[in-house]
C-alpha cells in the first residue's frame, strides 16, 4: 500500500495496481477521454488482454539500463523463432511471472545497450542516483503518485525508447503526441514539493531502430505546458468527484475534419 512520501521497494505491480492516488497516466486519460477514465479507474472494467510486445521490449531496456541487476528475475528469454506454437506456450508456462522477450528482441537490446554504454553523456546520467522512485504527494488538494526512472542532484531523467527520429524538433512533437510535458510538469513539481528544491527534467531517447541516443533537457515552456495541463485534469477531476458525473452522457454530434470539407466551386 502506497503512503504520502518516499515509498522503497515498491513493484510495478504495486504501484500501477494502486487506485488511491492519481498518477500522469490517469491524469491524461481523463483529459482526453473522461468515459474511458470511468471505466476503468472508476467502475474498474476488465480490460482487453493485448500482447505488449513494444512495451514489453521498453521495459526489458529500462531494466538493462536502471537496474541490471534484476534483469535474471524479471525477464526469460526465448530461444524458439515464433510465439506461436507449443514450444512457446510451454516455455511461457515454465517462466510464469516473467516477461518473455525473444532471440531476437535480446540481440537487438544488446545492440541497444551497447550504443547507450558507448554514449558518454547519456551513461553518465544514470550513475550516482536512485532507479525507479515512488513519490507520493498531495498537489492542487489530490493525492498524487509518480514513479520517476532515476532520480539525482536535483535531476528528474526519463529514459524513452521509441522508433520515431530523436533529434530535439521531432521529440517535441513526440512530447505534445503523448502528453509527456503533463508527466514531466508533475514529476518536478511533486519532488520540489517533497524535497523542497527545483528539479530539472532530462528525457534520454533511445531510437531502437537506428540505435542513435539523444539526451534533451525539458524547456520551462514544456513544463509550464505540461503544468496548465495536469492542473486541469486535476481541476476537472475534483469536481467528477464532488457531483458524480465524470463524463457527458446523452446523444452527441459527430463532425467531420476541416480538411474532408467538399468545395463544390472546385473544377
Amino acid at each position: 500500500m502506497l503512503k504520502l512520501g518516499i515509498n522503497d521497494d515498491i513493484t510495478n505491480e504495486d504501484y500501477h495496481g494502486d487506485r488511491e492516488y492519481e498518477s500522469s497516466s490517469s491524469l491524461k486519460l481523463y483529459l482526453k477521454d473522461p468515459k474511458e477514465y470511468h471505466n476503468r479507474y472508476i467502475l474498474k472494467l476488465p480490460r482487453e488482454e493485448k500482447y505488449k510486445g513494444a512495451y514489453d521490449f521498453g521495459s526489458y531496456i529500462h531494466s538493462l539500463i536502471l537496474e541490471p541487476e534484476k534483469v535474471e528475475d524479471e525477464y526469460a528469454i526465448f530461444e524458439g523463432a515464433s510465439r506461436r506454437g507449443n514450444a512457446y506456450k510451454e516455455f511461457k508456462a515454465e517462466n510464469e511471472g516473467k516477461i518473455i522477450i525473444t532471440r531476437s528482441q535480446f540481440l537487438q537490446a544488446q545492440s541497444l545497450l551497447e550504443a547507450y554504454t558507448e554514449h558518454q553523456l547519456a551513461s553518465s546520467m544514470i550513475k550516482s542516483g536512485t532507479p525507479e522512485q515512488t513519490l507520493c504527494v498531495e498537489l492542487e488538494g489530490m493525492k498524487i503518485k509518480v514513479r520517476a526512472d532515476y532520480v539525482k542532484y536535483g535531476q528528474i531523467i526519463d529514459v524513452k525508447t521509441t522508433s520515431d527520429p530523436v533529434d530535439r524538433f521531432a521529440v517535441g512533437k513526440t512530447v505534445v503526441r503523448f502528453d509527456y510535458d503533463l508527466s514531466a510538469a508533475l514529476y518536478v513539481d511533486a519532488f520540489a514539493k517533497h524535497f523542497g528544491n527545483e528539479f530539472e527534467f532530462y528525457f534520454l531517447f533511445i531510437n531502437k531502430m537506428s540505435n542513435e541516443i539523444e539526451v534533451l533537457k525539458a524547456s520551462k515552456n514544456l513544463l509550464e505546458n505540461g503544468r496548465r495541463k495536469y492542473k486541469k485534469s486535476i481541476e476537472l477531476l475534483k469536481k467528477a468527484r464532488e457531483t458524480g458525473k465524470y463524463f457527458e452522457e446523452g446523444i452527441q454530434e459527430v463532425d467531420i475534419p476541416s480538411w474532408a470539407v467538399f468545395d463544390d466551386n472546385k473544377n
